[in-house]
């Protein structure tokens, strides 16, 4: 099974989806309309408390007012950083019998030196007995 883990954004003070987070949803969406993935992993806790939402259950909804079926979403809304982000969603990911990953963020954000997403995902990957193979990465 792949499964897509969709990197949240910080979520705007009114409670609404950032620009960054609105266009990786667009990413994840259209990779499960393909046929790409078989699950989405949202990612993202409550890093603005005046948003009142985390950004896993925002994703989430968003995705499933676009038409992604909720059995498809899965959420890891305990993170407040990308390294939790990984920490978090690949041993969810392994617990749904997830084989391969796909990391979906902006092009930005995963090409960050300082703390690059990709090196932090390998790891935890390497952490839960995946083979670094079996990740791939989507931006936009």
């Amino acid at each position: 099974m792949k499964a897509l883990i969709l990197l949240g954004n910080r979520m705007n003070d009114d409670g609404t989806l950032s620009a960054a987070m609105l266009e990786r949803l667009a990413l994840a969406e259209a990779r499960y309309r393909k046929g790409d993935v078989d699950l989405i992993i949202v990612s993202g806790g409550l890093a603005n408390p005046e948003a009142g939402v985390t950004e896993a259950r925002a994703m989430k909804e968003a995705l499933v007012a676009r038409g992604i079926p909720e059995d498809v979403v899965a959420e890891e809304g305990d993170s407040l950083t990308t390294v939790q982000n990984a920490r978090y969603s690949v041993p969810l990911a392994r617990a749904k019998g997830v084989t391969e990953i796909v990391l979906c963020s902006s092009r930005e954000h995963i090409e960050r030196w300082y703390l690059n997403p990709v090196r932090l995902f390998k790891r935890a990957m390497r952490k839960a007995g995946y083979p670094v193979s079996a990740l791939e990465v989507c931006t936009g």
